[in-house]
């Protein structure tokens, strides 16, 4: 096992309950953005920025059958309901015995359906 051991002068120790950080008050930027427009009318609003953000305050929102989400939903519904009545009928005549079928010619015997044994 490998032991680490840290002496109280060691600048990585944390400070004490009793010690104040001391405070850094030389702060520079680390790099200044050099894409950022100088002119102030470059950065003012549009009128399509008054636009949207106006529409954004009106609280005009479409009607929910308009969302394409209601649609996906309602199809999922109604796709789900079809395929279990039809696959619960389809359950449901072949546990009571299904289609009667024709008496199979290949094999030599032929029971039932009024055919002799």
């Amino acid at each position: 096992m490998l032991v680490f051991v840290t002496t109280p002068s060691s600048p990585a120790r944390a400070a004490d309950d009793t010690e104040m950080p001391k405070a850094k008050t030389d702060y520079k930027p680390q790099v200044e953005d050099q894409d950022r427009p100088k002119d102030k009318s470059l950065l003012e609003k549009t009128p399509a920025d008054a636009a949207v953000a106006s529409k954004a305050q009106s609280g005009e929102e479409p009607a929910f059958y308009q969302r394409w989400q209601f649609w996906a939903i309602t199809g999922g519904i109604v796709v789900g309901a079809v395929a279990a009545i039809w696959g619960g009928a389809v359950l449901y005549h072949t546990i009571r015995g299904g289609d009667v079928r024709p008496c199979n010619t290949a094999f030599l015997t032929c029971a039932g359906q009024g055919e002799p044994r």
